[in-house]
């Protein structure tokens, strides 16, 4: 990643008042808004356009991340497996100007077809220890992404990135489905998208749970402290309730746009960053909405969640926590029986995970699988071209 920049300011104003609707607002968040947040298409638009000469598929399902500065092995374990599945759609990512690329990133990720977006920004208050990609306190702002200037004020780049998805959304037809990733800890076994039903009853924003038996809300002081920003009581109503994962959402275009605009709205409403606790997660928002009926509230949506190890993504981590005590946890394959013979991670019905999130907590266990998938993937292009 980047360094951070230089500190600018010590006196940060608050985020723009693009804040939520109160007929929509999450109940027990205690403000009043003043300004809803857009949902037209051409409120999101941005200044800039893929590198390359790239274009969006209109008609194409989406994967969207923001993932920066990293190495190519990096980028190589997202993109590259995603690609052995044999997903044809786009990918766009919020890759960071070429001048910042490290050497190859920039030839892989042309010939891979990805639509990169090559964004600045400017943060303010480096965080001591150095800063890490979504850990901004006091905030960045967009300094190329809109054309008439960042209005929004200082947020978290965690916060940034829902414009991003936004903006991107706008792109594609409303038949389309779109997923949004976190982006160093994701790879691919399976294409995600010919597994989602489609059919009008279905659902069509679906969310990832963290494994509940070693972790809920209430067991994890992270969490728990996040929902303070709306109210101290909240941890407890919601201690028994699972934690869903804002490192992969998955819904239709229409869907994801009203989630995307709900995740904003509460994020302006509430700038939990700005508040003591400095609290610049974004996964708060997520499980503040969604636990509480916000999420399903929104016209034209049908969310549902799915628990660790049964839904299209995979969310490993918990089950590795630093705080999980030593008896509950072990092994991908001989305690939690989720790993095969040749590298694979399951399902607990014992299929291949199609998508497997935090697989770093499980580094030494996942890493050579992962850049096997990656490296077989582009030797079998070199040896077809």
């Amino acid at each position: 990643i980047a360094k951070a920049l230089e500190a600018k300011s010590s006196r940060l104003p608050r985020p723009a008042a693009f804040n939520s609707d109160p007929e929509r607002a999450a109940p027990l968040a205690g403000r009043t808004p003043t300004a809803p947040v857009p949902s037209d298409d051409a409120a999101w638009a941005t200044a800039l356009r893929p590198m390359w000469g790239f274009e969006h598929d209109p008609r194409a399902d989406v994967v969207m991340a923001l993932g920066f500065g990293y190495r190519r092995t990096v980028f190589k374990r997202f993109v590259s497996t995603l690609r052995a599945t044999g997903y044809a759609g786009d990918v766009v990512l919020a890759a960071g100007p070429p001048e910042k690329f490290r050497d190859g990133v920039e030839d892989y990720l042309k010939g891979e077809g990805v639509l990169a977006y090559q964004f600045t920004y400017e943060c303010y208050k480096k965080k001591r220890g150095g800063r890490r990609l979504l850990a901004t306190p006091a905030g960045c702002v967009l300094t190329n992404w809109y054309a008439g200037g960042d209005a929004r004020g200082p947020r978290p780049l965690a916060v940034s990135r829902y414009e991003m998805y936004r903006t991107w959304l706008s792109f594609y037809e409303d038949t389309s489905w779109a997923f949004a990733f976190d982006f160093r800890d994701v790879f691919f076994q399976r294409d995600p998208f010919p597994l989602v039903d489609r059919s009008p009853s279905a659902p069509n924003l679906h969310l990832f749970a963290e494994n509940r038996d070693v972790k809920t809300v209430g067991r994890c002081r992270f969490n728990s402290a996040w929902l303070d920003c709306w109210d101290r009581t909240l941890k407890k109503t919601y201690r028994n309730a699972s934690i869903m994962c804002s490192g992969s959402t998955l819904g239709s275009v229409p869907a994801m746009k009203r989630y995307a605009e709900r995740m904003l709205a509460e994020m302006d409403r509430m700038a939990c960053w700005a508040t003591k606790a400095a609290t610049e997660s974004d996964q708060g928002y997520h499980n503040f909405l969604y636990h509480t009926g916000a999420l399903a509230a929104l016209p034209g949506v049908k969310v549902t969640h799915h628990e660790q190890g049964h839904g299209i993504v995979n969310t490993i981590g918990a089950m590795n926590g630093f705080r999980v005590p030593k008896h509950m946890k072990g092994p991908l394959d001989t305690h939690w029986k989720i790993k095969d013979k040749d590298g694979w991670i399951l399902d607990y019905n014992g299929e291949r995970s199609a998508v497997v999130h935090q697989w770093d907590r499980f580094h030494s266990e996942c890493v050579r699988h992962i850049d096997r998938l990656a490296d077989d993937y582009m030797r079998k292009k070199l040896a077809a071209a």
